[in-house]
């Protein structure tokens, strides 16, 4: 083709800077239909709801627990309790030198490595007690996420074994310690079974949308998305872009409509 408008030119004894001009536009009309033919189509865009969202690992912890420790080199002189044991609160724990320890609230012992006998140094544990019932989580986050992260915000935790399930919770309070990014998330309706120490991925929601016209973000190029509508060649459309999760995002205004069809260039052949 491109010959064809060549050998035409020549005949009609056009100049060669004029040659030149032409050959340049059509070498860059070919190479913008590449650029808008390429990369895979996604499916006709739609409403729905989209949620951005922190993400950390967050620990079990215990709100009470209680340790004995001694002063000065000691001997056990009688244990009323055994490790796993759960007692309420008043119940003997272990006898020091004549001294009878006593639960200061409901728990289980989950330390007590010393028999009767046996002598206890200065400021090792003899003992250890927590309400495994009364939990929270601390949330490990990056710096940039914790700068997000505000009291009062939605949270979602799965744990390994029971995928299956999710619990809810709230952002308590955001701190450092150690240069480490860290949030308190209460909450009240974890199992039994969940226990101080266990681990669970956790979700903490920045913002979330209902009907948000969605984009997937590997479709994004810089502000800007490649629009396919009906039969139309893709055009290049500058967009504003509000709430962003792992796989989409959501357009607050440019010429962008429900069933449109983008260009996925990070999915690109």
């Amino acid at each position: 083709m491109i010959r064809k408008i060549i050998t035409w030119i020549q005949k009609h004894r056009i100049s060669s800077v004029t040659v030149s001009f032409v050959i340049i536009l059509i070498i860059f009309f070919v190479a913008t239909l590449v650029e808008r033919s390429s990369g895979t189509l996604s499916e006709p865009l739609k409403l729905g709801a989209i949620v951005q969202s922190v993400y950390g690992i967050g620990t079990v912890t215990a709100t009470h627990s209680y340790q004995i420790k001694v002063g000065v080199v000691s001997t056990i002189n009688e244990l009323y309790v055994k490790e796993g044991d759960t007692v309420t609160q008043g119940t003997k724990l272990v006898n020091i030198d004549r001294i009878v320890y006593r639960a200061p609230f409901n728990g289980t012992i989950n330390f007590l490595p010393y028999k009767v006998g046996e002598n206890v140094f200065i400021q090792l544990p003899v003992l250890s007690l927590v309400n495994l019932l009364d939990r929270y989580l601390v949330v490990s986050l990056e710096q940039q996420g914790a700068l997000q992260v505000k009291t009062g915000q939605k949270v979602l935790m799965s744990f390994d074994s029971i995928r299956d399930q999710s619990y809810e919770g709230v952002v308590q309070s955001v701190y450092s310690f150690n240069s480490n990014f860290l949030a308190r998330i209460d909450v009240s309706k974890l199992p039994e079974r969940i226990l101080p120490d266990m681990t669970a991925d956790v979700a903490i929601t920045l913002a979330e949308k209902d009907n948000a016209l969605m984009v997937p973000v590997s479709a994004l190029l810089q502000g800007k998305i490649w629009i396919k509508r009906g039969r139309e060649v893709p055009k290049l459309t500058e967009v504003k872009i509000g709430i962003v999760d792992k796989a989409f995002a959501e357009v607050v205004s440019g010429d962008v409509q429900v069933g449109d069809r983008v260009l996925l260039k990070g999915n690109s052949p």
